[in-house]
C-alpha cells in the first residue's frame, strides 16, 4: 500500500485509483499545483477525466488532505497537507516562475476574536521573487 492510500485510509475513507493518484501527485510536487498541472502529471499514471480530478481535488480539501492556495487571478492551486499540520501558515508566490510554496515557519498571529468564533484556516499570501529566480547567474 502506498503513502497516499495510507493517508486516505487514515481518515477512515476508501482509497480509489483517482484519489490515490491525485494525492500522490500533490505529495510529490515541490509546490502547489493548478488543476491543469495535476492533469499533466497524471498522464504518466493513466487516463483520468478532468472533471473527476477536479472533484477529487475538492474532496481532498474537504477531508483535510490538501489545501487550496489562491493564485493570481481566480486560479486556485492545490497542495498536499501534512497529516499533523493545521493550515495556518503563509504561502509564497514567485512573480517570475509562478511557483507557490508553503512557508510553514511563518504563522500569522491572530488578533483576539469575538467570543464563540472558531478559526479553521488562515490565508496569508506573500508575493515576490523566489530564491531560484532571484539568484544571479554564475559567470
Amino acid at each position: 500500500m502506498n503513502k497516499a492510500d495510507q493517508m486516505i485510509q487514515g481518515i477512515g475513507e476508501r482509497p480509489t485509483a483517482v484519489r490515490s493518484a491525485v494525492l500522490g501527485v500533490l505529495s510529490n510536487a515541490g509546490s502547489a499545483l493548478a488543476h491543469p498541472e495535476v492533469l499533466e502529471r497524471l498522464k504518466n499514471l493513466g487516463e483520468f477525466d478532468r472533471v473527476t480530478v477536479y472533484r477529487v481535488l475538492d474532496w481532498l480539501v474537504t477531508h483535510g488532505l490538501a489545501h487550496k492556495v489562491a493564485g493570481t487571478g481566480r486560479a486556485c492551486r492545490f497542495q498536499a497537507t501534512h497529516p499533523d499540520a493545521t493550515h495556518r501558515h503563509a504561502h509564497f508566490q514567485c512573480r517570475e516562475c509562478g511557483k507557490i510554496c508553503c512557508l510553514t515557519e511563518i504563522e500569522p498571529e491572530l488578533a483576539k476574536l469575538p467570543k464563540y468564533f472558531t478559526v479553521e484556516s488562515i490565508e496569508l499570501n506573500i508575493k515576490g521573487i523566489c530564491d531560484d529566480c532571484g539568484r544571479p547567474i554564475p559567470k
